[in-house]
């Protein structure tokens, strides 16, 4: 397996996506496996204190969990984890929508244009980077109208960790073409007030999301026990 790289300063933010990737990718830890504080702080060169922050945060993401007495292990990053994740994403995002349409006014719509248009450029360049940010971008200012901040956190919680899997499994390029078409969809619905639109969209573009990205996992798949045998599968 994959070692980690050991930096030679790593911040709090370092340590915590470092421990992501490596978990998602499953270098070293997969599912069950145990995170130590001290054999973590060993390799991270660090405290206990960063550590302690960083499983803390991968806990709230739900990516392990911690007994008390037995410590801190390594959650299934499986289908069922993604799709769960991606479906209290949609029916909270599709609430926020929905608060945006009502609270939406001409500033605010302006500002949402300009974030589209500037998704709009990376996808036309071609830059995945930028456009997934500008996506994330344009997302958060439609939460910002919102104003629900116990569900914005919710969602907060969870974008480092969905932004790993998708650097995992890939983004597929034609999924640019549907996420454009979704985000001038949703600038419609708002301009016209209309928030039961902004709600079905918001719903469909998750959902979307939801279905590609697990089916980029069926994809990655490591090959069953069959498949992998020496002499392969049986002719008929």
């Amino acid at each position: 397996m994959h070692k980690l790289d050991k930096p030679t300063q790593a911040s709090e933010t370092d340590i915590t996506d470092r421990l992501r990737d490596a978990i998602i990718n499953r270098q070293e830890f997969d599912a069950g496996a145990p995170l130590r504080i001290d054999a973590l702080a060993t390799r991270f060169g660090v405290s206990h204190m960063p550590i302690r922050a960083a499983l803390q945060r991968l806990e709230s993401e739900g990516l392990i969990v911690a007994q008390p007495n037995k410590g801190a292990r390594v959650v299934s990053v499986d289908e069922t984890f993604v799709g769960e994740l991606l479906d209290i994403r949609m029916l909270i995002e599709s609430y926020l929508a929905r608060r945006a349409a009502e609270r939406m006014t001409p500033e605010r719509l302006a500002q949402l244009e300009t974030l589209r248009a500037r998704h709009e450029e990376a996808v036309g360049r071609g830059d995945a980077a930028v456009a997934l940010a500008a996506n994330r971008d344009f997302h958060a200012a439609i939460h910002q109208v919102a104003a629900n901040r116990d569900a914005g956190l919710i969602l907060d919680r969870h974008w480092r960790l969905i932004r790993a899997l998708w650097k995992r499994y890939g983004y597929q390029a034609d999924r640019f073409a549907g996420v454009v078409a979704d985000h001038r969809l949703l600038l419609a619905a708002f301009a016209a007030g209309d928030g039961e639109s902004a709600a079905a969209v918001t719903a469909a573009h998750t959902a979307r999301a939801k279905l590609v990205l697990l089916s980029r996992m069926r994809e990655n798949a490591p090959p069953s026990a069959a498949d992998a045998h020496p002499l392969g599968r049986r002719h008929e």
